[in-house]
């Protein structure tokens, strides 16, 4: 285990320079200039080039390279060149919006894609399977920004439950949360479906192994039984419950726009508009690692809760 845990460590580390260093060189491809977007149409060449000393933009692109990464070694992620304050402190304004909708989003497809699935594959042929495979499927080809138009529609427009767009004056707070309801439902339904899709073959294969029929052969109920099945399915669902996770820590950048939201997906568009690299690499950090670090706790979880891993 400690090895793994080292080797993990490494790749980590490997991982998120080589994403930082990629964000870096596609910052500055990028057509245009930060100087003369921060300076205006009116700003004279003199006072784009003043401004372009002032952000370090004159120098050498290796000179720049060093910098940004040296500060990144110190946690210093730079001031944002749009809104002129520490990167730190843009991040920590927008994650808690990012950080509510992915979690509220987890937990139901957590709950609705698992118990679908399990049901399912323990019933194989029954209603309930039969209507899983139905909503997998539609869960699955439904676009995110049509269905969340269409929740719009239907719940904020039609029946006035929920605000049309963004969050209520006050911001987030833990009254005003629900309004993320939307927003979370759509996110959750597709992965539901895939976590549904793959808990249920998950069970319909551990259905098939000798134990099962052994279990059987010497009497125990449906209920013991399924409850050893579930058990022995749900670690093999972990990997996907990790990516899931990252992917909506990390990618909800369409459902923010759908809904209007002011989370990390508009911060991390607004800033790639207005060439503020600092902001874009400071997202770019905090996203990788996240995803890095919940995949590093699934692989960690998924050994601990089965020993066949561990044995091999």
């Amino acid at each position: 285990m400690p090895r793994y845990l080292l080797i993990q460590s490494l790749s980590f580390i490997v991982t998120l320079w080589a994403v930082l260093t990629l964000v870096f060189l596609a910052m500055r491809a990028l057509p245009g200039d930060a100087a003369t977007i921060m300076g205006g149409i009116d700003a004279s060449e003199s006072q784009v080039s003043a401004i372009r000393a002032q952000l370090g933009l004159d120098r050498s692109l290796p000179a720049q390279y060093v910098t940004y990464l040296s500060d990144v070694v110190q946690g210093d992620l730079g001031n944002s060149l749009r809104e002129r304050r520490p990167v730190v402190n843009v991040l920590v304004d927008r994650f808690p919006v990012t950080l509510t909708l992915a979690l509220v989003a987890f937990a139901i497809s957590l709950v609705l894609g698992l118990g679908l699935g399990l049901l399912a594959g323990l019933r194989p042929g029954s209603t309930v399977d039969r209507l899983t495979l139905l909503f997998t499927t539609i869960g699955l080809a439904l676009p995110e920004f049509w269905f969340g138009f269409l929740l719009i529609l239907l719940f904020a427009v039609k029946l006035g439950w929920f605000p049309v767009l963004g969050l209520p004056p006050e911001g987030l707070t833990l009254a005003a949360s629900w309004t993320l309801l939307l927003p979370a439902v759509t996110l959750a339904i597709p992965r539901a479906a895939q976590l549904a899709r793959l808990a249920r073959a998950r069970v319909l294969e551990e259905r098939r192994a000798d134990y099962v029929r052994t279990a059987r052969s010497k009497g125990l109920t449906a209920t013991a039984v399924g409850r050893h099945i579930a058990s022995n399915s749900l670690p093999g669902t972990i990997p996907l419950l990790a990516l899931e996770l990252g992917g909506l820590l990390t990618g909800t950048i369409v459902v923010e726009q759908v809904f209007g939201l002011p989370g990390l997906g508009a911060t991390i568009l607004g800033a790639i508009y207005a060439r503020d690299y600092p902001v874009v690499q400071g997202v770019t950090i905090l996203a990788v690692s996240v995803y890095v670090l919940v995949n590093w706790l699934a692989d960690v979880t998924q050994l601990m809760a089965d020993p066949r891993l561990r044995v091999s």
